[in-house]
């Protein structure tokens, strides 16, 4: 049996156990960021913290606006295209590929130069994408093991019976009535639904959980979806003053906005028609089960740093980001379909006032402090940039204002998730009219158990990509940029807490593509 722990964190970012996110998972989703943004940055794969004259210096590290030579302005539009590889693994292996794609504002940001006599400041605004939720995974397979039908069964303590002794006044006989109530609403709304029903003959013999599954026996296919939406965009303003030749120093105040949206659907179909309603069985015939979360955040942080340049080229480069503490406003809702052989169907939650799985919940996020170290070489044409970036992932954390409590999942995070290195090495090279410039990066997976020393579907979350972009110099006042990006991570989930339930494993590959246009003024 999966541990409590285990559910909490390995069930990946599609996974939701109830309804509600508000998980450890959903706090690392929120926190994390893809290590690039604008157009300059995505080719050279986020490096620069050593000191880039470029908007999103506020990202990495604010120091290096003070290097701009010159006030500008620069937009971008940023598209995604992702491609899920998706195998179901239980009784065989299936395979699905699906391609979904996106787009929105890349970038819009602002450089002023501030004349001087002397040295340099420079003060910046802008906004940013820096993190795109968009995927979908579709997956199908046979399952002869186990059913959707036994997750929504209740365990004891999620279940009150009722019981009436009948016409006849006497407790013990067949025409007792039994009303179950249910603290779990998967269990309420499956009841309902007869996906699940009451076992009077195991109440009446101490069974503690006189419930039986609508799927019994036999093996049934089983297919769904899972479908992420949404963007997450910072807005900046900083500002970097050059404290003696050669040195910058600089900070940004940083407010992250962003909406993600999951739709999770699963069906289950007794394709053999092993549930006939005959042997003790229920006619059992086509199940569908939707889910749908929508969260809304908004959060601010600090950062700050410090960036040395050489007369010789060569610099180096510190920085500091505040944990982000994010309010996050979320709202979810559960439907179901049930059908029989005999015609029989039932819903759930397509009626108003059917809000079992239904309803809204606040809560707060604090992400962990970020330590950036860089090195760089800015010489004639060329520059290269190498950073590591620390983060201790134990440090997030969930919270709530009401009497709910996080404890359990605030442990799992401290448990569970470790400090890592994020790196990103990039550089570029001016031809003239056109600079050309690539970059990879590498951010290891916060998981403990991706090196298998906890329980649940290993897989490894390492994110890897390798970035490339060109710039033409149209005029001496005007630039067109352009960006690529390729992500490639694995994942997988369960679509259901069970003893032995199928588990979904993901390949997954994002390219981004950004155009964008810059001006100096």
């Amino acid at each position: 049996m999966v541990t409590a722990i285990a559910l909490v964190l390995v069930s990946t970012t599609l996974f939701v156990a109830g309804v509600q996110a508000q998980t450890a998972e959903d706090a690392i989703r929120f926190a994390q960021r893809q290590p690039m943004s604008g157009v300059r940055s995505l080719g050279l794969a986020g490096a620069g913290v050593a000191g880039m004259a470029d908007h999103t210096a506020m990202l990495t590290n604010p120091a290096g606006l003070g290097f701009y030579g010159q006030s500008s302005f620069s937009a971008s539009l940023a598209f995604l295209n992702t491609n899920d590889r998706a195998e179901f693994r239980l009784d065989d292996t299936f395979g699905l590929d699906n391609t979904s794609s996106a787009a929105g504002i890349g970038h819009v940001a602002f450089a002023y130069k501030v004349p001087t006599r002397r040295g340099s400041a420079v003060f910046a605004g802008g906004i940013n994408q820096v993190q795109s939720f968009d995927r979908e995974l579709l997956y199908r397979g046979s399952n002869g093991v186990n059913s959707v039908t036994d997750f929504f069964m209740p365990v004891v303590g999620e279940f009150d019976i009722d019981v009436d002794s009948g016409p006849d006044n006497i407790a013990g006989t067949s025409d007792d009535v039994f009303t179950p109530s249910f603290s779990r609403d998967l269990s309420f709304i499956a009841y309902e639904l007869f996906a699940i029903d009451f076992d009077a003959g195991g109440y009446n013999s101490g069974d503690p959980v006189p419930f039986f599954p609508a799927v019994t026996t036999g093996t049934v296919e089983q297919s769904g979806s899972v479908r992420e939406t949404g963007f997450k965009h910072e807005l900046n303003i900083g500002a970097a003053f050059e404290a003696a030749p050669g040195v910058m120093v600089g900070g940004s105040v940083n407010v992250p906005v962003g909406r993600w949206e999951l739709e999770r659907f699963a069906a289950e179909e007794d394709i053999n028609n092993d549930n006939d309603g005959l042997g003790g069985t229920v006619d059992f015939d086509y199940l569908e089960w939707t889910q749908f979360v929508e969260s809304r955040l908004v959060g601010i942080n600090l950062r700050a740093g410090v960036a040395v340049r050489t007369s010789s080229g060569f610099s180096v480069g510190a920085s500091i980001e505040s944990p982000t503490y994010y309010e996050v406003s979320e709202e979810y809702s559960t439907t179901m379909f049930v059908e029989f052989d005999n015609g029989d169907a039932f819903t759930y939650g397509d009626d108003f006032e059917e809000d079992a799985g239904a309803g809204s919940f606040d809560y707060y996020v604090i992400s962990p402090w970020r330590i950036g170290l860089g090195v760089g070489y800015v010489g004639g044409d060329l520059s290269v940039f190498a950073d590591a970036e620390l983060v201790d992932w134990s440090q997030l954390e969930l919270g709530a204002d009401d009497e709910f409590t996080f404890a359990a999942e605030n442990r799992a995070i401290r448990d569970q998730l470790e400090g890592l290195m994020n790196l990103r090495v990039g550089g570029e090279y001016d031809f003239g009219r056109v600079v050309a410039r690539a970059g990879i990066a590498f951010l290891p997976d916060q998981r403990m158990q991706a090196a298998g020393r906890s329980e649940g579907p290993l897989t490894q979350r390492d994110r890897g990509y390798v970035s490339a972009g060109l710039t033409y110099k149209a005029s001496q006042q005007f630039e067109l940029d352009f960006g690529w990006s390729a992500e490639q991570f694995d994942d997988a989930f369960e679509p259901y807490a069970v003893e032995g339930a199928p588990i979904v494993y993901e390949d997954v590959l994002r390219n981004r593509f950004v155009i964008g246009v810059r001006a100096k003024i």
